[in-house]
């Protein structure tokens, strides 16, 4: 995956980049949380990754992104249960700042896929990040 470097919204194309290694994965979404920071669902792609196939999220700032750092944190939302069958995740960020992530995945064994949400508030996240 690359990224935008500074300039190319102004016209001036320059070369793509690779992104932090954290973003690994395919089908981002993301929405800005009210303190600037982005929260972005995808399905994680990483060769060796204890999340790989799941449902994951990256918190962080454009500015980590622009300069090639990891972000703050990143965590597993769902576990899938089958493959990398998962995550075409929608992202929508409400008035009170909690944001709503809805996708697909096997999260139970042995069952079909189903849908499910995810509503949190980054404060939640950030607690669980500062617990690891």
């Amino acid at each position: 995956m690359t990224a935008k470097a500074p300039g190319q919204e102004a016209g001036r194309p320059t070369a793509p980049r690779e992104l932090p290694a954290a973003l690994t994965g395919d089908r981002h979404t993301g929405k800005y949380a009210p303190d600037g920071r982005l929260f972005i669902s995808f399905r994680d792609t990483t060769l060796e990754s204890p999340t790989k196939g799941d449902w994951v999220a990256w918190v962080g700032r454009y500015e980590d992104i622009a300069a090639g750092r990891e972000g703050q944190y990143r965590v597993r939302l769902m576990d899938n249960h089958k493959g990398g069958d998962c995550a075409y995740p929608a992202v929508e960020r409400l008035p009170d700042g909690t944001i709503v992530t809805t996708t697909y995945g096997h999260w139970t064994p042995g069952e079909p896929p189903y849908i499910v949400s995810v509503r949190l508030q980054l404060s939640e996240l950030d607690r669980v990040a500062e617990s690891r």
